[in-house]
């Protein structure tokens, strides 16, 4: 039991001894909690508490401990420390993760999908020919409306020769009557293809190409809406860039048309003697 009468000096020396783990702020609190209970019941110039005074800051300490006032030890404070840096740097590294997977995502090269395969002749044909041109060649346009229709005739028909066309762009017009080629689908390709070339002087020399282009849209069954959408359309024009670059890049091509016959390239318009001096030690080895 307490003494009565004890001073405010020795109430701080009895909670420095017998409280001394309780936080300094609790400590504060109670000594204000003696005071103002103190100025209440006696005279600011007495500092002497009285034992039911005492008793009760007493029962507020028991209180305060018994509610977790108690202060946190050094051990316990260094594994919050430590859970905190730990939670922290568990944040740093989903943050830092979850930037480097944004970064892949919007790097990743996204794969063009190709063009499906334009071909003329039976696919068990001896000798196969592959025919990189562009629409604004005249070389090119030369070797479609003329040479080709004999070769099929005389060889693809026989099923002797197998004709694979691939788009090879020259330039921004000629990229657009590829693209025009394509409107209507693999189905429509080669009767654009020869539609385009047997016009090609008339839209070629045109003021304006593309104009000349979409007229010859709009006679062969394409509207004007159609027309628009397809020269938007950057899925294809993707398709017919990635075409040419393999192109090039296969058979390092440096001019159009360049023809490959049975992996063997020509970079020029070959004519029908051409063809067939060509064409008559392959079939035949092919017999062989």
């Amino acid at each position: 039991m307490y003494k009565k009468g004890l001073s405010l000096g020795h109430i701080f020396l009895i909670l420095l001894r017998d409280k001394g783990d309780i936080k300094m702020n609790y400590m504060i609190r109670i000594l204000i909690l003696f005071i103002i209970m103190t100025t209440q019941s006696r005279a600011e110039s007495d500092l002497t508490l009285p034992e039911k005074v005492f008793n009760t800051i007493v029962e507020k300490i028991a209180e305060i401990t018994s509610l977790g006032g108690e202060e946190k030890t050094s051990s316990d404070r260094a594994a919050q420390n430590q859970a905190d840096k730990a939670t922290s740097e568990e944040k740093s590294t989903k943050k830092s993760a979850a930037a480097k997977k944004d970064k892949a995502n919007s790097t990743k090269k996204v794969e063009t999908k190709p063009l499906p395969e334009i071909a003329i002749g039976s696919k068990d044909a001896p000798v196969v020919m592959i025919d990189y041109s562009s629409l604004s060649c005249g070389h090119c346009a030369e070797f479609h409306t003329h040479i080709l229709p004999k070769i099929k005739e005389k060889y693809i028909d026989e099923g002797q020769l197998r004709v694979i066309f691939r788009d090879y762009p020259g330039d921004q017009v000629s990229l657009k009557a590829h693209q025009l080629a394509w409107c209507k689908g693999e189905i429509k390709y080669l009767d654009f293809l020869k539609i385009i070339y047997e016009n090609q002087e008339k839209w070629l020399l045109d003021p304006d190409p593309i104009a000349a282009l979409k007229s010859i849209a709009l006679k062969n069954g394409i509207t004007g809406k159609q027309f628009e959408a397809c020269l938007k359309n950057n899925e294809l024009l993707d398709q017919i860039i990635s075409m040419r670059l393999e192109g090039q890049k296969k058979y390092n091509i440096t001019a159009t048309p360049t023809i490959i016959i049975n992996a063997k390239i020509y970079q020029k318009a070959l004519s029908m003697d051409e063809i067939d001096d060509i064409m008559k030690p392959l079939l035949a080895s092919s017999k062989k």
